[in-house]
């Protein structure tokens, strides 16, 4: 179904294949034509800004990077009226905090608040989150499992409660057990970062396939799809391979241009990036809404 690339890593296809089945219009009641509602008291509408979970189509596909864009384009766009917080989904932690924190460090992670008796409170999630210089609160997970009888469905109800806007940085790979929950709740976007080179576009083919499996192709018809060009030799030509052949398949295709601020490794400054970078992380924000 998803026979868009060449099995050979180092080139594109160039041959369309029948994606009629996935260009098909989500029937009346699929996940797709939900309204989105914000948790917690009141059931207002996200009229503007759902959450999001940010997967990578395999590991080093800058869904971190990408999420705690998002994130920050959300706090300087919408300041006042959303309270940002990424949260680390990967299996077993990844560099949220390292790359999150350049102004705060956490002082708990994901098993800690849980383990909070008021954790639905903001005060309590204030107190277990870092901090980054976009006002954007970053929440890191332990190796450990989450405590007894939690799961991440747990963490968004009680983070909702609070009145955070959760982006979740899923990691890679996309089978995580840990995200089930999240990927299950039409409530909130999803966005499937992979990196713009030939063998990384060739290895989205099954990470689609599985989710297409596992949750239907309605689910991938509400996704964006973010190409993040992470080397100065990365050129458009990969971004209009994917938007060619996924365009009409997904909500969106975006593309994230390289960045020497992003490329460093260090912690992501908002203020550091350049213009076109910011840029495009607002788009993906307006694609989302």
């Amino acid at each position: 179904m998803f026979d868009v690339f060449p099995d050979h890593p180092a080139e594109l296809s160039s041959t369309p294949t029948d994606l009629s089945l996935l260009l098909r219009p989500a029937p009346p009641g699929t996940p797709t034509g939900l309204v989105r509602l914000h948790g917690g008291d009141g059931f207002l509408l996200w009229a503007d800004l759902p959450p999001v979970l940010v997967m990578g189509s395999a590991g080093g596909a800058g869904a971190t990077t990408t999420a705690l864009g998002i994130a920050s384009a959300a706090s300087f766009d919408y300041y006042g009226e959303y309270s940002p917080v990424v949260v680390d989904a990967t299996p077993t932690g990844g560099d949220l905090a390292r790359r999150g924190c350049d102004a705060i460090d956490a002082a708990g992670t994901v098993q800690s608040w849980l383990n909070m008796s008021h954790r639905g409170l903001a005060s309590a999630v204030i107190d277990s989150c870092g901090e980054s210089t976009a006002s954007v609160g970053v929440l890191p997970r332990g190796p450990e499992a989450l405590p007894r009888r939690e799961s991440y469905a747990s963490v968004h109800r009680d983070l909702c409660d609070a009145g955070c806007l959760p982006i979740y940085d899923g990691g890679g790979p996309v089978t995580n057990r840990m995200i089930a929950p999240l990927l299950c709740d039409s409530r909130i976007s999803l966005v499937i970062t992979v990196a713009a080179r030939a063998d990384a576009v060739n290895r989205l083919k099954p990470a689609l396939i599985w989710l297409d499996d596992n949750y239907s192709q309605y689910h991938l018809a509400d996704c964006v799809i973010v190409v993040t060009r992470q080397h100065r030799s990365d050129g458009p030509g990969v971004a209009e391979h994917v938007r060619t052949y996924l365009g009409e398949v997904v909500r969106a295709v975006a593309e994230v241009p390289y960045d020497s601020h992003l490329a460093a490794g260090g912690p992501v400054s908002w203020n550091r990036l350049a213009p076109p970078t910011k840029a495009a992380y607002r788009q993906i924000l307006t694609l989302l809404r």
